[in-house]
């Protein structure tokens, strides 16, 4: 009897490139050349070209922050990041220029590498990689790199999170070595609890321990917020005096300005698998995931003559002699991007 092939996949990997910027920035904050710093730049390269090399991956896409990204979530909920001092209807100057010029640096490097990318003026990279998720070809496995936690409700059978501070992959199969919930349950939690950083407010004293406490189902299996408001009135029913926390999970009880509507706003603005995008975004995206990248004008010797431009090449293993070395990894990626280009042309 003839055994069953195994199916092949095609491997994406979709990059959080703030997220990436700002950890490589911080990480390597002592790596400079003539007096400027370049440490961004150099780890973020760093950092992706490993993942590539202990990953095989057909395609690298990087999604961007722009400079109104949130501006969507901010409409619906006034205190989306006002702790960030974010100003989304006016350019500002860049709060730390280094990092910035750094930013912008790395993208010209990603062209000449054949890695896609996209930013929008006013949606989230988070968004955008959540839509992405959504539209995941048959044949294709996509792998996350973030540091952020949001990400993880996108996790399923061919999605994945490489966690940065963790170095490594995160899926469906190993969540629980990292995290007290099941996977199923990240979205909930938070819309529960809220999410300090972005400055989203939750249930008044409830963090995801009390959670846990109460519903330890939430370690077990998927939970809905209906099936948790069914277990706060058994629980309470069998009580003499009420519980004030469960009390206040089933009213939605928060400090937060969303008042009475704490759980329809921050359903609306956590949930990642209904991303919060324009129709503008969208086809943009659409674009990018199909559209060839055009080889003219784009070489490795381009990202060489920078890499010494900037003293990145001082930094890599073997100097000027190691860069091909260094972009080893890429080549890979160049090279089906080009086959790609040729296929559809």
């Amino acid at each position: 009897m003839e055994r069953p092939s195994k199916k092949k996949f095609n491997h994406t990997l979709l990059v959080d490139g703030d997220a990436l910027i700002k950890t490589a920035y911080h990480g390597a904050s002592n790596l400079y050349y003539k007096d400027t710093h370049i440490g961004g730049l150099f780890q973020f390269f760093s950092l992706l070209r490993k993942v590539i090399t202990t990953n095989r991956f057909d395609k690298v896409f990087i999604f961007w922050d722009g400079p109104f990204s949130g501006r969507l979530r901010h409409e619906i909920y006034n205190e989306y990041k006002s702790n960030r001092d974010k100003d989304f209807y006016n350019v500002t100057e860049p709060k730390d220029l280094s990092l910035f010029l750094q930013k912008e640096r790395v993208k010209a490097y990603a062209e000449e590498l054949f890695i896609r990318q996209y930013e929008d003026e006013v949606c989230e990279a988070d968004d955008c990689i959540g839509y992405y998720c959504s539209q995941i070809k048959d044949d294709e496995k996509v792998v996350i790199l973030t540091n952020d936690r949001d990400m993880c409700q996108l996790i399923d059978d061919r999605v994945a999170i490489y966690i940065l501070n963790k170095r490594t992959i995160v899926s469906k199969y190993n969540y629980g070595e990292y995290f007290d919930h099941h996977q199923s349950n990240s979205a909930l939690i938070k819309i529960i609890t809220g999410d300090s950083s972005d400055n989203i407010k939750g249930v008044k004293g409830v963090k995801e321990k009390t959670l846990l406490k109460y519903f330890p189902e939430l370690s077990e299996k998927k939970l809905t917020l209906g099936e948790i408001f069914i277990k706060i009135n058994g629980i309470q029913n069998d009580r003499k005096t009420r519980l004030k926390t469960l009390d206040n999970i089933l009213n939605g009880v928060t400090t937060g300005v969303q008042g009475e509507r704490l759980y329809e706003i921050n359903e609306r603005i956590i949930n990642l698998t209904d991303p919060i995008m324009t129709e503008n975004c969208k086809d943009n995206v659409d674009n990018i995931i199909e559209s060839p990248i055009d080889p003219e004008d784009r070489n490795t010797k381009n990202v060489l003559s920078m890499m010494i431009e900037d003293g990145f090449v001082m930094a890599i293993p073997g100097g000027r002699d190691g860069y091909i070395e260094y972009l080893r990894p890429f080549l890979s990626i160049i090279k089906k991007e080009k086959k790609y280009f040729k296929q559809v042309n």
